[in-house]
């Protein structure tokens, strides 16, 4: 099975000062300085041991998600926004396009 990839050209994000409401709301404002990880999940696929072992640079792993679905933006495995990729400079970043209804 060939399997086609097309590179995606990312529009790079302007420098914009939000105004809008933090995320995250902090009801403890000592917890402020504590680090958490945080992580985009792009996608996943599932493949067999076997599928695995035959894959060589330049191969192409396809994922479950589409093009134009959000990314997630975890903590801790907890999904807590969703935001498209973007190019900030030479680096990539998230725009964030909702976020998941937090206590606080």
């Amino acid at each position: 099975m060939t399997t086609i990839a097309n590179e995606i050209e990312l529009e790079p994000l302007p420098a914009v000062h939000f105004n809008g409401k933090p995320l995250v709301a902090s009801a403890l404002p000592f917890m402020a300085s504590v680090k958490v990880r945080l992580a985009v999940r792009v996608g996943g696929a599932q493949i067999s041991v076997a599928e695995l072992l035959e894959l060589r640079q330049g191969a192409v792993l396809p994922l479950d998600r589409l093009v134009e679905q959000p990314l997630d933006i975890v903590v801790d495995e907890h999904v807590v926004a969703r935001g498209m990729l973007v190019a900030v400079g030479d680096h990539f970043g998230v725009r964030i396009t909702e976020a998941a209804a937090l206590a606080g």
